[in-house]
């Protein structure tokens, strides 16, 4: 049983680690979207997919350890849940203790990762209207119907989307 608690807390410690990479990742991002550096943006992208995919390879890792422990598995990869985790695999006080810092350091990364992303989204649809505003100058197209926040002119049949990002 020490075996199994031990490879899981290391699990949970490499998931840990993997959102901290992804957070340094997306303030990094940022700085490409102030900059407009698109290589990177693009390269950072491919990084924060290989993350999430390192994340989902330790979700199944984890839930294949408690299938093999326990041979019941309620969970799938996406409704993996730590609480479910510490109120079902019977452990020491002292155990679930630990899982439940780890849990907290991981919603605490979750929440700051949500966080950093709404607001690398909120600047990229700012920066885009400054974009439709100065295009929408340069060609002077004060009697045209202007694009909205989504990219796309509104009360159109067919999708003239100028320019469509997402973060």
């Amino acid at each position: 049983m020490e075996n199994f608690t031990s490879d899981i807390e290391y699990l949970l410690d490499e998931k840990l680690a993997l959102y901290k990479q992804l957070n340094v990742l997306l303030k990094e991002e940022r700085k490409f979207i102030v900059t407009m550096d698109v290589d990177s943006l693009w390269k950072s992208s491919d990084k924060k997919r290989k993350i999430v995919q390192k994340i989902q390879a330790l979700r199944e890792k984890i839930l294949y350890q408690l299938e093999d422990k326990f041979g019941v598995n309620d969970m799938d990869i996406r409704s993996f849940s730590v609480s479910y985790l510490i109120r079902t695999i019977p452990i020491s006080k002292e155990l679930k203790t630990k899982f439940r810092q780890i849990k907290l350091a991981l919603e605490k990364e979750k929440d700051e990762l949500t966080q950093t992303a709404f607001d690398n989204k909120k600047y990229v649809t700012q920066y885009l209207g400054v974009i439709d505003d100065i295009m929408s100058v340069v060609v002077d197209n004060s009697r045209q119907a202007h694009y909205n926040h989504s990219g796309v002119m509104p009360n159109t049949k067919t999708s003239n989307c100028l320019i469509h990002a997402e973060v």
